[in-house]
């Protein structure tokens, strides 16, 4: 452990977990209650899809979660654990499946 670390050994840290979603995503809420079930602390972050423009509606959120995920995107969930992203239900399906999520989100 580094100088100044004061968890006991064998502790492990939790990875900061923000998660971008749209209310009217069902993919979205079943990543969000995954992270329930896993008892995890995280922060959701709200952004909206405007299906006129096919594009999510200009906020501070939108624009977070372009940033964080280096371009724009044009769909939800967008997830970050840590220094890992996540980009969608279909990439953290089969990590829950595979039991590679556990390493990031231990069972509770």
């Amino acid at each position: 452990m580094a100088e100044g670390d004061t968890r006991e050994a064998g502790e492990s840290t939790k990875p900061q977990i923000d998660i971008y979603y749209a209310r009217v995503c069902g993919l979205c809420t079943k990543a969000v209650e995954f992270f329930r079930s896993r008892g995890a602390t995280f922060t959701a972050y709200a952004v909206e899809w405007d299906g006129e423009n096919d594009a999510f509606v200009d906020s501070a959120n939108t624009r977070a979660m372009y940033e964080r995920c280096g371009e724009k995107v044009d769909f939800v969930p967008q997830m970050f654990l840590g220094q890992t992203h996540i980009k969608g239900w279909r990439k953290l399906e089969p990590m829950i499946e595979s039991g590679e999520i556990d390493t990031l989100v231990p069972k509770p």
